[in-house]
Parts: C-alpha cells; structure tokens; sequence
C-alpha cells in the first residue's frame, strides 16, 4: 500500500468510527455528551478535523491539473454548482458549509410521523423552473387545485366572516397572481400603495364591508404578502419588475407529496433516479466549518481561505453562496482586499428579509381532512392589536396570519409568521411560543371547533441563525434609488482577466429571486463560468 492509499484509507477509518458516534441536536434539546464521553462539540471540532483531511487527502489524489474550486454553502447553489462542476470533471472541489447539514434554506426534517420543510416547501409555477423540470418527469410533484377550496375568516372575537364576503375578498386578492399585470403606471410605487389603491376600489364596489372590517382585511392582506416577500410591510416592497417576471407561469404551489424539498437536492446529486450514479459531493462536503476570511490579494490568483477554526485553504476559485444576510453581516471582514463599492452598494440596496413558519402535531385532526378547506385566516380587532403591541412577549402574534392543513401530512396544521414579529418569535422559548399558540387556536376558533392539545411544535429560526439572518431577498424603494441590482451582486472578482471570486445564490438572480429554482440557477451560472473558462483555455 503506497502513502495516498494508506492516508485515505486512514481517514476513512476515522470518518467511520466519527460518524458512527454523531449526535444531531436538534431544538430545545440538552444533549451535551457524546456516547463516548467526550463533549458534544469537542467531538464535532474532531469529526471536522478527521473530514477536513478526508477531503484534502482526496483532493491530493485527483488529477493535479483540475483546478482547485471552494463552493462555500451547501444549499441549492452550493450543491448545483458543485454536481455541475463533478459531473463535467472538475475533481478538485471542496464545498465549505458552516451548518451540520446540507441544504441551506432548503430544510427537510423529520417531526414526529412527517418528515416537514422548515424552510422551502412548494415548487412555484411550472414555465422555466428547473426544479419543476428535474423532479416532474420523475413523478416526484402534485398538482392541488384550489377550486372548490374555501379558507375560513376568523375575528379575534371567534367569529366567522361572512362566507360570500370572505370568498369574495380572498377571490379578489388571488387574481393578482392567476393574471399577469401591466403595472408600467406603478414603477414609481410601492407594493403597499398599489394593493391599498386596489382594495379602496374593491371596496367602493362592496357597500357591505364596513369600515371595521375593511381595516381588518388590509392588515391581513398585508401580513399575507410580506410572509410572500419577507419585508416587514408591503410598503417596504418596490413594484419595479415585481410582475410578472419574477413568477414562472403554472400552479405555484406544487408540492413533494410525502417526500419534502429536500427531494432536489438529491436530484441535483444524481442519487435520484439512480443511485450507482449519485455525483461525490456528500464526500467532498465539510460540515460544521465557519470560513471566516477570503484573501484574494495574491495576483497570481490564489485564493486563501481561513476557516474558524484556523485553518488554511489554498484554491484557485471561490464560488460563494451564503445569503445575502450573511454578506450584509459579514462582508467588511470576510474578504481580503475589501469588496468594490459598488458591490457593497448592492449588498447594502438589495433587501433581505424574514418569514417563518411553525408546525403544530396533533393525535387526531379537529378540522375538515376532506381536503375542502385550505384553513383559517386571522382578522385582529383595533383593540386587540393595541393591547398585544403592549406586551413584547406576545406581540408576535399579531404576525401570524393563521393555519391550514398540510397535504400528504394529515396530523399537521402549519401556521406562518411574517416580518417583524417572527424576529420576536424567534427570541422566545419553545414552551411559550406553543402556549401563546394553542391560546390562538382556541381564541379566533374554540367556538366553533373542539380543539385538542396539540403534541408537539417546531418552528423555523432563520433570523437568529448567524448562518443565514433571514429567508430570502427583496427590493425596496431603496434598492431603486440606489440603484442596487441582484446583477451587481453576481459580478465576480477577476484578477488578470480571470474570475477567482464568484457569487452565487436566489439574491443574486435578476428575475427568479427569493426561489429555490432562482438559486439552483445561479449556482448552474458560475459553474458554467468556470467549465467555459477552461473549454476556452486549456492552458489555465
């Protein structure tokens, strides 16, 4: 056995005996003891050591005039731009992740009988999606009409909005995603003028919505958007090219059946259809990994990158891929000279923002299962609404819009949480946020239906996670005046007519922002950056 054999060999052993020993831990849990007796972290910060030398080991095998590329984030650009770059022989890659997983904003996990999508959930629209595309011919997607589907309106007194107002007001709000908009008149405008110029006239039109009523179903309704683009009011969101571009055309809420989004991932690995074919990116991934400087200052085009725990990495290409929060956050001490300024124009202009959502288990259902209802909408009275704002503790509940079934999941209720108030949500314990929530439950409709106890909940965190500090991207009028643009936030750094630091992500899509299929996109981008580069000059 020559020493690359005896090193891989080696590691693997390791690797085996590590992750036999791995803990997840997972919310609200104490698990602070491997079953080994070590520490929980100490025995991570090994399982990175015995990866890190795993992968530099397999890169010290492959073909040493492939290019040395670090995808940092393993979410949907990240594993899009790594299988791309695999699966066209580009052997030297290592993707650098800072979570204990891969997947990024796309997060599948199990909670109780379920496995549930913290983060994306349904495939959006038909026309030019390429996760519509890949998992559609491989029977993994349902199509669920809504027709025929009627979503309840509650007040915060219990009682039920008039059916034919109710229907008739959520038809309305609807048609503004079934039909495409000239909206060339509102450029100017932000999302909130125009919705309330539309409303003022729907209701002109309805003599029998009052005036209490009209101000409970335009906060709804903007509770209902803001969880769509993650701003704190439809006010914060600019019209300039919101539609109809940014949606693909066809149903866009699709769903994965019993499966979750996480399904892409392994399509994009090639381990789905067949699993002999599955691309080695699990192999080439370092969990747990923080990169905490990128120094591009060598002009030769070496890249140095520093990870939390001190150690070096030397590549020849950067593909980076964390959110834009993370950039917002981070990007004055991550990079090495500093980014140009109008790089960081655009990271300043282009918004990022929060949503979130939360999963509640029951033994037994208490609403319709039939599958004629969508579920329960929330109307906040005046008074309830100044009380709540009183209490910092319960004030998030004010953003939450309210629940509804989940398909294929028959023992779920999921409610979402927009703007602001799930920032609040997210500081509180597991415990309170499930009283505060059963307490809505029976508050907008103990009147009307027999509700049980719920078993168990879990929610998203993705603002308090450093790792991300929000969901997804938008623009503001602030990104218009700024001139800001996901275009800029692409460009790569090049050095010598070369492009060594690239960017990746739903953020840095001109069109498709804020998706999942907008992000696999751009990791699709910078791969085919680097395989054109080296189609076109073999001599690099």
């Amino acid at each position: 056995m020559n020493r690359d054999e005896f090193l891989e060999n080696f590691c693997i052993q390791q690797l085996d005996c590590y992750l036999l020993d791995t803990i997840i831990n997972d919310e609200d849990q104490s698990l602070n003891q491997s079953s080994l007796g070590l520490p929980l972290s100490q025995k991570i910060m090994q399982l990175s050591w015995f990866v890190f030398l795993f992968i530099l080991v397999q890169q010290g095998l492959a073909d040493e005039n492939s290019p040395k590329i670090a995808v940092i984030g393993a979410g949907p650009s990240g594993i899009s731009a790594a299988s791309k770059l695999l699966d066209n022989g580009f052997e030297n890659v290592i993707i650098i992740e800072a979570e204990n997983r891969i997947g990024g904003r796309v997060h599948t996990t199990q909670f109780g009988n379920y496995v549930v999508d913290l983060g994306a959930q349904w495939v959006h629209g038909e026309v030019n999606n390429v996760v519509f595309n890949l998992a559609e011919p491989l029977g993994l997607l349902e199509h669920v009409s809504m027709e025929g589907k009627y979503r309840f309106l509650y007040d915060s007194s219990g009682i039920e909005m008039d059916p034919e107002i109710s229907k008739s007001i959520l038809a309305f709000y609807q048609r503004f995603y079934d039909v495409p908009l000239n909206l060339s008149a509102w450029v100017n405008n932000t999302l909130g003028e125009f919705f309330n110029h539309e409303f003022e006239t729907y209701f002109a039109e309805h003599p029998e919505i009052n005036q209490t009523m009209k101000s409970e179903i335009l906060y709804l309704t903007d509770l209902i958007q803001t969880s769509y683009d993650s701003s704190d009011s439809w006010d914060d969101v600019s019209i300039a090219g919101y539609w109809p571009d940014q949606c693909c055309e066809g149903d866009i809420l699709i769903n994965w059946k019993e499966r979750g989004y996480g399904t892409i991932l392994e399509i994009l690995m090639k381990k789905i259809p067949d699993p002999t074919k599955e691309l080695p990116v699990l192999n080439k991934t370092l969990l747990n990994t923080e990169v905490k400087k990128i120094d591009y200052t060598d002009q030769n085009g070496k890249i140095t990158i520093t990870t939390s725990d001190g150690k070096e990495l030397i590549v020849d290409h950067v593909i980076f891929t964390p959110s834009l929060g993370v950039l917002k956050a981070n990007y004055e001490t991550l990079f090495t000279p500093p980014l140009s300024n109008t790089k960081v124009n655009s990271i300043k202009g282009v918004q990022f923002g929060v949503a979130g959502k939360l999963f509640l288990s029951f033994d037994e259902p208490w609403w319709d299962t039939t599958g004629n209802t969508s579920g329960f909408l929330f109307l906040w009275s005046e008074q309830d609404k100044k009380e709540l704002e009183a209490d910092p503790e319960k004030r998030w509940m004010l953003s939450l819009i309210g629940f509804g079934p989940v398909q294929y999941k028959p023992q779920l209720l999921l409610g979402w949480v927009s703007g602001k108030g799930m920032r609040e949500m997210e500081k509180l314990p597991k415990e309170l946020v499930y009283n505060h929530t059963m307490g809505l439950l029976y508050k907008f409709l103990g009147k009307d239906y027999n509700i049980t106890e719920a078993t168990d909940l879990i929610r998203s965190k993705w603002y308090s996670n450093p790792h991300f500090k929000g969901v997804y991207s938008y623009r503001s009028p602030e990104t218009e005046k700024t001139g800001a643009s996901a275009q800029e936030l692409s460009e790569p750094i090049v050095i010598n007519n070369i492009p060594r630091v690239m960017f990746a992500g739903e953020a840095t899509n001109p069109i498709s922002y804020s998706t999942v299929h907008g992000a696999i996109e751009t990791g699709w981008r910078e791969a085919e950056r680097l395989i054109n580069l080296y189609k076109n000059n073999k001599a690099l």
